[in-house]
C-alpha cells in the first residue's frame, strides 16, 4: 500500500569499523532474523572529489564511506545516531527515495558487512505529529457509508489517548482528514465541502497542518463501501504504529508485521 503523501539530528563522526553498538529493536546490532532499524538515509558520494565523504542533513559532520566505495555511483547508508553505528543497504533504489530522511527500516542484516537486505522502508513521521497534542476529524466528501468513517475514525483516536480530540478543526494542531476522494492539498484554499463525485471505493486518511494545508501523512485503503469502518480503524492503526514505534515494542512489532515483504522464492538457487 502507498506510504506517505509529504515530508536531522546533528550527525555525529561515525566510524564504521566500530563493531559493538545497541542496535534499536534488538539486544545486539548483529541479531539474526527481520529486524527494525531507525535513522535517516544519508548519501555516500562515492567516486567524487572527496570520494568518502557522506552527505547527511545540512550542518551534518561528514562521516567515512564504507571500503570498497563504488566510482560509478552513490551509496546510501542508514545512519543510527542513536546507537552511533551506521549500515549499508543490499540495494540502493528503495533507500535512494527517501535520501536525508527519517525512515524505519525492515529487513535482515548481515553481520559481516553490516548491510541491511532491505525489505521495506517507511518514513518517519514529521516532528509536528509527534509534539502535537490535539487533533480534530474532519470527514470530508463523506456521503452514505462514509459516513461511518467519522465514528470509527474517534474510536481509534480516543482509544490511542495520545491526542485531545477537538470538535472545532479551527482550535486544533492536527487535522485528521478522512474521505472518499483523494486529498488534493487545499484544505485551506477549498471554498466550503469538497464538490467532486464521490465513487465509495477507497478511504483516504492525511494527517493535515492546519496551518499551512500540507499532508503530514497520508494512507488510503481499497476495500468499497461494506468495510469503511474497519478501512478507516485500520488507517488509525498504521499511523499509530508509525508514531509510536520508537517507544513501544509492540508498536514496532504491528509496524514489521504489516510492512513485511516476503521475497519471491528463485527457482535457480
Amino acid at each position: 500500500m502507498p506510504r506517505s503523501l509529504s515530508f536531522r539530528f546533528p550527525i555525529v563522526s561515525v566510524i564504521l569499523g566500530i563493531a559493538v553498538c545497541a542496535l534499536f529493536g534488538a539486544s545486539s546490532p548483529f541479531a539474526q532474523g527481520e529486524q527494525v532499524f531507525k535513522g535517516q538515509v544519508i548519501e555516500c558520494a562515492c567516486g567524487g572529489a572527496d570520494a568518502h565523504s557522506a552527505m547527511g542533513a545540512t550542518g551534518a559532520t561528514k562521516m567515512r564511506c564504507p571500503d570498497p566505495c563504488s566510482t560509478t555511483h552513490a551509496k546510501f547508508l542508514l545512519l543510527d545516531s542513536q546507537h552511533n553505528v551506521a549500515f549499508q543497504f543490499n540495494k540502493d533504489d528503495l533507500p535512494k527515495t527517501y535520501a536525508n530522511r527519517d525512515v524505519f527500516v525492515i529487513g535482515i542484516l548481515e553481520t559481516a558487512t553490516r548491510t541491511i537486505e532491505v525489505n521495506n522502508v517507511i518514513p518517519e513521521v514529521p516532528p509536528k505529529v509527534k509534539s502535537a497534542k490535539t487533533i480534530s476529524i474532519v470527514c470530508d466528501a463523506c456521503p452514505r457509508a462514509m459516513a461511518k468513517a467519522r465514528g470509527a475514525a474517534f474510536k481509534e483516536l480516543a482509544g490511542w489517548g495520545r491526542y485531545t480530540i477537538l470538535p472545532e478543526p479551527k482550535n486544533a494542531e492536527l487535522i485528521f482528514l478522512v474521505s472518499a476522494n483523494p486529498y488534493l492539498g487545499d484544505y485551506i484554499t477549498r471554498d466550503g465541502p469538497d464538490k467532486r463525485l464521490v465513487h465509495i471505493d477507497t478511504v483516504y486518511a492525511n494527517v493535515v497542518d492546519p496551518q499551512t494545508g500540507q499532508s503530514l501523512w497520508g494512507d488510503r485503503e481499497r476495500v468499497g463501501s461494506w468495510f469503511v469502518t474497519s478501512a478507516t480503524e485500520d488507517l488509525v492503526r498504521e499511523l499509530r504504529e508509525i508514531t509510536d514505534a520508537d517507544v513501544s515494542p509492540v508498536e514496532r512489532k504491528a509496524l514489521m508485521a504489516r510492512n513485511h515483504i516476503f521475497k519471491a522464492i528463485n527457482p535457480e538457487k
